[in-house]
């Protein structure tokens, strides 16, 4: 699978537990994740290289540092080096699994994909949103699951175009799709000011919705593999602080754009599953600009993951 390198939010931090590993696929490779004793995140490739048996299948243990096959106990570090192997007694230095770079901020599980094998991401470059770095804001999650490769879902985002017609029931009633926005550019984001608020995508995977001082929205889009997309949606809020008030808008926001969600799903799984780079024959209006500049620095962007 071919994608920009950088740092990827791939999964919500909530979702991964202490001693207990999760099995998941990302860059079309199928992953373990678990939590060392120090609480970082420690990502594998699910596979144990003595019998091929899945490791997210087995338990965590050594206080978190090991991972242990469920076939026949052998035992890996965060570094996928084999330290034990039940019948010898000893570490295994001719066994290895392959790592990711990991990282937890901001509430997710970031993943780093180089842009060569010498390459290590700082965590400093980890892409994220000063607008809501604030701690007055609290949010909402939920994750949806589409068959279509993680640039439709993007490019979704960036498509203002669409708001009056395909979402004339909700959102986009009142929008001027003739009006002139502008569109700040460059080779790590792509910003589009409306007359109402605005939206920012900052490569690789990460959007965010300005829709007023104290209401946000922020979407993950993680690469499952090149027909599978999980996005990760949350609702940022300021204007409840209650803890039982909270939970309930948070619920009421997510039905609101569950049902946004559901009308752009009804059109953009139309498209052919595979990379928007791959639609060679479409036609981009004035209104696509942020479409043109993603397709562009996606594809100087792409390393094979």
């Amino acid at each position: 699978m071919k994608v920009p390198s950088g740092w990827y939010a791939v999964l919500s931090a909530a979702e991964l537990k202490p001693n207990k590993p999760l099995g998941q696929k990302r860059f079309g490779e199928d992953l373990v994740f678990w939590r060392d004793q120090s609480d970082r995140p420690a990502v594998l490739k699910d596979l144990c290289p003595h019998r091929s048996v899945k490791l997210s299948g087995g338990e965590v243990c050594q206080n978190g540092n090991h991972i242990a096959c469920p076939f026949h106990g052998f035992q890996f570090d965060s570094q996928g080096q084999c330290r034990h192997v039940p019948e010898t007694g000893k570490e295994a230095p001719n066994l290895r699994v392959k790592t990711w770079q990991s990282a937890e901020k901001n509430g997710f599980i970031w993943l780093y994909v180089p842009k060569n094998e010498d390459d290590i991401g700082s965590e400093d470059s980890i892409p994220w949103f000063n607008e809501l770095q604030e701690k007055k804001f609290c949010y909402s999650e939920f994750k949806e699951s589409w068959n279509i490769h993680y640039s439709r879902c993007i490019e979704n985002q960036l498509d203002y175009a669409h708001l009056p017609y395909l979402h004339r029931t909700s959102i986009g009633k009142n929008f001027d799709v003739q009006g002139k926005y502008d569109f700040l550019l460059d080779e790590s984001s792509i910003k589009v000011v409306l007359k109402s608020g605005y939206f920012h995508f900052k490569f690789p995977n990460i959007w965010y919705l300005n829709i007023s001082p104290t209401l946000k929205q922020m979407l993950a889009f993680v690469p499952v593999d090149d027909n599978t997309t999980v996005m990760y949606v949350r609702a940022y809020q300021a204007f409840v602080t209650l803890p039982l008030v909270e939970k309930l808008v948070g619920k009421v926001l997510a039905a609101s754009n569950r049902v946004i969600l559901n009308q752009d799903k009804a059109a953009v799984i139309t498209h052919s599953p595979s990379s928007s780079l791959l639609a060679s024959d479409e036609k981009l209006y004035p209104s696509d600009r942020g479409i043109a500049w993603f397709r562009k620095q996606f594809s100087e962007k792409a390393v094979e993951v």
